[in-house]
């Protein structure tokens, strides 16, 4: 008996040490720098989700749930992976319903354009990011019968082997401490940069015919869908399509039009919502911020005009859109900081973040007339002449004199000495002529800009 027991304890210990090993080794990057739609599903309360948006990259880079929050308060999630393929929409939408029971589901139809991943690191993004379920051997099942690779590798897929293989080999601070937007952020992959494109304008074209398997994928799409008593919309965001693709986005236009769900192409309907192809992508697949904020307000106002949605803002259970919103908002004044070299435009943004540390330092030999818009914001015409050291937190304005050191978060010590600012090993003004901000924002735990004037 004694000796059984022992052998039960030894499983269950064993198990909960492969369980903490494989918490570590996990994959946890499905769009890109560590970000996972899985554990940002996972730190979304039960039933809070009132629309997803289910696909690629498309859709976590021209999808912001914070821009339906903000006017619309639409608890909005994006369920989107890099390169998601049908099999993989299919079946994190069923894992998605274990735990929300969305109103509507907005898919984008672009897996129908492709069979099987280009990359390997696509493949584990969308096999091996959800928890082992009854689900897992049937999901690779459907994928391996279209990538030979990963059939004749069945075995290893389901024990995570890849993983457990090679991810011991690359790990950072941030397998044991998820960054930010793992928490904060509802699945958006927030991008302010541009890259001059073109706009694909499709022509009347005569669509394709679909194959058993892209038929059965919308098939249960619907199926899925009416079992979560859950409304299904189709979209197609806007991309660098080429005629076989268009082919197929027009052929899923007829079979919505056949059944009676809604569809969205916005290749066509890029003149309506002003799509500038100069401003609104980061590259020829992608929208960036610009852009991704014309189909997101789009979307909420035509969701708001055809679906009972509440307006959540003000309720504490939906408290993470406040985060998200946050998390959007200290984002974009951050990459705005550090692109600005105008001092006027540069202190305004600084001023109305909340949970940052500023430093700003006056040293060296300079025109004090050149900064006299500090006294705006709480220097007199006597410290700019004199220069000095001043740590600005929650709009008060601090002198520093001599040393001084302080925990700014769990992550980073701010250190002050001789003249220096230092953050942990990073070193963001020491003797410098003239005027140079530093600053960290506590809510992202990281620097946001560091600028000299």
């Amino acid at each position: 008996m004694r000796k059984a027991v022992r052998v039960i304890s030894f499983i269950l210990i064993t198990l909960l040490w492969l369980a903490g090993v494989y918490e570590v080794l996990r994959w946890k990057d499905t769009h890109g720098d560590y970000i996972s739609s899985v554990t940002e599903l996972k730190e979304t309360p039960e039933n809070t989700v009132d629309v997803v948006f289910v696909g690629s990259s498309h859709v976590y880079a021209g999808i912001y749930p914070s821009y339906m929050w903000s006017d619309w308060g639409i608890s909005a999630f994006d369920l989107s992976i890099s390169g998601m393929d049908r099999d993989s929409a299919y079946y994190y939408m069923k894992h998605m319903f274990k735990t929300q029971s969305p109103k509507v589901a907005v898919v984008d139809v672009f897996p129908l354009t492709f069979d099987r991943h280009e990359h390997i690191g696509n493949v584990y993004r969308n096999y091996l990011s959800l928890p082992l379920s009854e689900d897992t051997l049937p999901q690779l099942k459907a994928y391996a019968a279209k990538d030979e690779s990963v059939s004749a590798n069945l075995a290893d897929y389901i024990s995570r082997w890849p993983i457990i293989h090679t991810r011991y080999k690359e790990l950072t601070v941030k397998d044991f401490d998820l960054d930010a937007p793992n928490y904060f952020a509802r699945g958006e992959y927030l991008n302010w940069e541009g890259e001059p494109t073109w706009l694909f304008r499709p022509e009347e074209v005569s669509p394709v015919v679909f194959s058993d398997d892209q038929q059965k994928w919308l098939d249960d799409l619907r199926s899925l869908c009416a079992e979560n008593d859950c409304k299904l919309v189709f979209m197609a965001l806007p991309f660098h399509a080429y005629d076989n693709d268009q082919y197929y986005i027009d052929h899923a236009a007829i079979y919505a039009e056949e059944n009676d769900i809604p569809m969205f192409d916005f290749n066509r309907m890029s003149d309506e919502l002003e799509l500038d192809p100069e401003t609104d992508f980061f590259d020829e697949g992608h929208l960036n911020a610009y852009g991704a904020k014309k189909v997101s307000r789009y979307m909420a106002q035509w969701l708001d005009d055809n679906y009972d949605l509440p307006d959540h803002r003000g309720d504490e259970a939906y408290a993470v859109w406040d985060q998200d919103l946050k998390y959007y908002e200290h984002r974009r004044d951050g990459d705005a900081m550090a692109a600005s070299n105008d001092i006027y435009e540069f202190l305004p943004i600084m001023l109305r973040l909340d949970d940052t540390a500023s430093v700003i330092s006056l040293s060296g030999e300079y025109e004090a007339e050149k900064y006299s818009m500090l006294t705006d914001y709480g220097l007199s015409e006597e410290d700019i002449r004199n220069g000095g050291i001043w740590l600005l937190k929650d709009q008060v304005i601090y002198p520093i004199d001599g040393y001084y050191i302080e925990e700014l978060d769990k992550y980073s010590t701010l250190k002050i000495e001789n003249g220096s600012v230092m953050i942990n090993r990073s070193v963001y003004a020491a003797n410098d002529e003239g005027l140079a901000i530093t600053v960290y924002d506590r809510f992202l735990n990281k620097t946001l800009a560091y600028k000299q004037f």
